[in-house]
């Protein structure tokens, strides 16, 4: 029992320190920072996988612990999902047609559609659990129309 409990913090050690990479096990880069509405359109919202969408902003507090959370969380993901960074003060217009009102706030966004949304700091195990319901609801709802 030991050994796995070593395993398997192990393996979040390992994800962590390639999520501040911005990389997955598999290499790929799914974190990244949108620079302009154009980039929204094309890494978001015309995505092949679910992304988590981070409004956030430099001088937000909880937005800076929020995000070495979630890029770990997102990494775990191995690829399934991937992580988009919004700087509210960079992109406000984007923030407001999201009808973010708070920072941090966190939306999952599946072929061009909200999923799911969350605001606020949260613990690392409130947002691994969230994450993964989202994951398996679009997968479900994937399989469904197939």
């Amino acid at each position: 029992m030991a050994n796995f409990k070593n395993s398997l913090e192990i393996n979040r050690l390992v994800n962590l320190l390639k999520a501040s990479r911005g990389m997955t096990s598999s290499g790929r880069l799914p974190i990244f920072d949108v620079e302009t509405r154009k980039d929204f359109m094309q890494r978001v919202i015309n995505s092949d996988r679910p992304v988590v969408v981070d409004f956030h902003a430099s001088w937000c507090c909880p937005c800076k612990a929020l995000a070495p959370r979630l890029e770990n969380i997102v990494s775990e993901q191995e690829g399934r999902v991937r992580l988009a960074r919004v700087d509210i003060d960079e992109l406000g217009d984007l923030a407001l047609d999201y009808n973010v009102g708070s920072v941090p706030s966190l939306m999952v966004i599946n072929k061009g559609k909200v999923v799911n949304r969350m605001v606020g700091l949260q613990t690392s195990e409130y947002i691994r659990k969230w994450l993964g319901k989202v994951v398996k609801s679009v997968k479900a709802s994937e399989e469904y129309y197939d």
